[in-house]
């Protein structure tokens, strides 16, 4: 369960948004949307614990996330606008980062790469990457480590029609498996089959 408390946010002294009070069950995704400027990703920042609320709480399983960051971290992905990729290591070299920051391994890099159209650039290091590359770069952990909650800030940019519709897929089996997921995107969403929430920030 995650769950915020008369969440409120300011930007250089300028409210984004108040008094927010959502409650997040396994098996159910939140859908942040509002124009830019809004506050959408400063929510999402707030939830991954990357910021601190103007005033408000937000819990994980009934517990303050400050007072349980690590534990908090262990059940949590979040992908903001920047991809969190170490430029100088190649594809392969980013993924073994990520699986010595999980502390677990996983058989499913080839398979994963290859859903990603990676495999060709598995030894390239990250900064000769493109920007659709970057962002598919980026997406391999949520679907090579599973963790209960996904915090994704517009995860669809730079993504073309396959590999939309390969995310809309990953995304729906694990609020299907009982994850969660809060996401935020300017592009119009089609997921069918889970249960999903709306929050609109901004006039």
């Amino acid at each position: 369960m995650l769950t915020t408390q008369n969440l409120s946010c300011a930007h250089l002294n300028h409210p984004l948004f108040s008094n927010l009070s959502l409650e997040l069950a396994a098996g159910e995704l939140l859908l942040v949307e509002g124009p830019n400027g809004s506050g959408k990703s400063s929510l999402l920042r707030l939830l991954a614990g990357l910021a601190t609320p103007s005033q408000g709480t937000i819990l994980w399983q009934g517990r303050l996330i400050n007072e349980n960051d690590l534990a908090y971290a262990k059940n949590l992905h979040y992908l903001g606008h920047a991809n969190g990729l170490k430029l100088g290591l190649t594809v392969i070299e980013n993924l073994q980062l990520l699986s010595c920051l999980a502390a677990t391994s996983t058989n499913d890099t080839p398979t994963i790469l290859s859903l990603l159209r990676l495999t060709q650039n598995q030894h390239t290091p990250a900064k000769f990457l493109s920007a659709g590359q970057k962002r598919r770069l980026a997406l391999a952990k949520l679907f090579l480590f599973p963790k209960k909650l996904w915090i994704l800030d517009e995860p669809f940019t730079a993504l073309d029609k396959e590999m939309r519709a390969l995310l809309l897929s990953q995304l729906t089996t694990h609020v299907q498996n009982g994850g969660i997921s809060v996401m935020s995107s300017h592009q119009p969403i089609l997921i069918k089959n889970i249960p999903i929430k709306n929050v609109w920030l901004g006039v």
